[in-house]
Formats: structure tokens, sequence, C-alpha cells
């Protein structure tokens, strides 16, 4: 029959252990010292085994009291742990956080996010898995993903969204590229050219919105290489592969070979937001949407 002991024992006995003196392991528990003596009798009985020998003089521990004070300390030590440890769960300061994000655009602004909630919440263990943002949708709806950074213009209409920003979209040109002596272009001057675009099996926000602007300005682009990396998409330019639409930000990212142009009349503007299922929160995401409501104050969509 497994032993049915009290934490309110376990404290008395560590405290009698210590002190080896009744008298003195009271005065420490602010209680009297009879009920102390009760308690740690029960203790025995309960155990079975003699924990202290008492004399008129002095108390000593008993072998197996030495082995029981030792792990009486580790329990408490971890019980103690557990506490803070639950009430600092509750707090949203540690846990894990799984972030979804498109790693053709705007990574500049998710990274900020990231490192501002790190200084905050260094507890928090962040796994980071980069996908499209129609992945990250459907990725949130399966809560396999607990926040995710997306392009809004793909469906959310099952999920919980905050647009942070909303930029311009601009020519990425390789220099040696007849277009770039312009200062300025038309989208349908690119009608003839090849394109390199986000993948189109995964749901790219961007090449949604390159799609989108391409049809209005009455042609289809000619993909001929899709890659959802920027740096990668950079690299191709510049190698004349083809040309694209990034986000004016991307003007921040240093490539050698490429050059940057202005659309005229601009098109619709790339979108970010940061998007999460409303059946799936927790004090770790409550955390992190707080960071992102005080570097971003906008509406919610």
């Amino acid at each position: 029959m497994e032993a049915d002991i009290e934490l309110r024992q376990i404290r008395y006995f560590i405290a009698v252990a210590e002190e080896l003196n009744f008298t003195r392991a009271a005065e420490r528990l602010q209680i009297a010292q009879p009920p102390l003596s009760r308690q740690i009798q029960s203790l025995e009985k309960v155990l079975q085994v003699e924990l202290l020998q008492r004399t008129n003089r002095r108390v000593t521990l008993t072998p197996a009291g030495q082995f029981f004070l030792s792990e009486c300390q580790q329990i408490l030590s971890h019980m103690e742990r557990s506490i803070r440890m639950t009430r600092r769960a509750a707090r949203g300061e540690i846990g894990q956080l799984i972030i979804g994000f498109e790693g053709s655009f705007h990574n500049e602004t998710v990274l900020r996010i990231i490192q501002e909630f790190r200084q905050q919440f260094p507890d928090v263990d962040l796994v980071l898995q980069e996908m499209s943002s129609r992945q990250q949708t459907k990725a949130l709806n399966q809560q396999l993903i607990d926040i995710g950074f997306v392009d809004p213009i793909v469906d959310h209409s099952d999920i919980s969204l905050r647009k942070l920003l909303s930029e311009p979209l601009v020519v990425v040109l390789a220099i040696s590229h007849p277009l770039a002596n312009q200062d300025s272009l038309n989208l349908q001057e690119l009608e003839q050219e090849t394109w390199i675009t986000g993948q189109s099996d995964k749901g790219c926000g961007l090449l949604i919105r390159i799609l989108e602007s391409c049809q209005q300005a009455g042609f289809t682009p000619n993909i001929q290489q899709e890659t959802n990396d920027i740096q990668m998409t950079l690299g191709f330019v510049a190698s004349g592969l083809g040309v694209t639409l990034l986000p004016i930000s991307a003007l921040r990212s240093e490539h050698s070979g490429v050059t940057y142009r202005t659309l005229q009349p601009p098109i619709t503007q790339a979108e970010l937001a940061v998007a999460w299922d409303l059946k799936n929160m927790s004090s770790v995401l409550t955390s992190f949407l707080g960071i992102v409501q005080l570097m971003y104050q906008q509406d919610e969509d």
C-alpha cells in the first residue's frame, strides 16, 4: 500500500531534521511544538520507519532519516520550481511557439518582431517554419503552427488576422537589362519578359499579387523560374534569367547585379499580416501578439 504523505509533513520533517531540535523547528514553522511532534510521529507511522532518535538531550537522524531528508529536500525544491514555472507558463514567459513565415518577402519585419520577442521572453522556445501564405492558413486551421506571417490576399476566412504593413511593388531587373535605362516602368512593358516568381503550387502570396497585377495589365507572365527564397530570386535576376516584382523594402537587400525601378502607374501593394486561430490560443501566443501590437499599432482586419 502506498504511503499517504502530505506536503505539509515533508516541510515539517525537513525543519526538524535541519534544526535537530523540536522547539527551534516549531518556532521556524511558526506552530506549537505538540502538533509538530504529532505530525512527525504520524509520518513515521505511515512510512513504518523510524526517522529520528529522540533522547532527553538531543534529536538525531537515523540512517533512514538521513536518506529521507535528502529525498524530501529534492521533492520540495522540485515542487517550488514547478510552482514558479507554472506561474511563468500562465504569464506566457515559457513554452513553445511555432511560427510560419513566407520567405519570399518581408523577412526583415518578421525578424525584427522575433528579435523583440526573444529579448522580452528569452525562455520561450521558438520554432520557425518557412511556408507559403496559403500553406500557413491551412497549418493554422490544423493547429500545426501557432502563428503565421502571411499576405492577406490568400483566403483567411477561418482565421484571425491583423495587418502589419503594406508597401508598393517594384520591378527588379538585371543591371544589364535594356529597361534598366528607364527611371520607371509600365507593367505592360514586361509582357514579353521571362519571369521569376514564388512557387505556383504552394500558394505564395507574392505570386498571387504578381499574377493579379499582370492580368489587370492584360497579360499572363511567362514564368520560367520559381523559388520562395528572396536571395535566390535576386541571384536569378542578376544572372539574367528573368525579371520579377518585389516589395520596395527589397531595396535594402544588398545584392550585386540587380537594380530596381518603380512602376507607373503604381499597382497593387504587397501586404503583410500576422494570422492566428482563436481556437488555438495560449499564454505564449498572447504574449507574442502583445509584442506585435506594441510594434505595429494598426486596426485588426
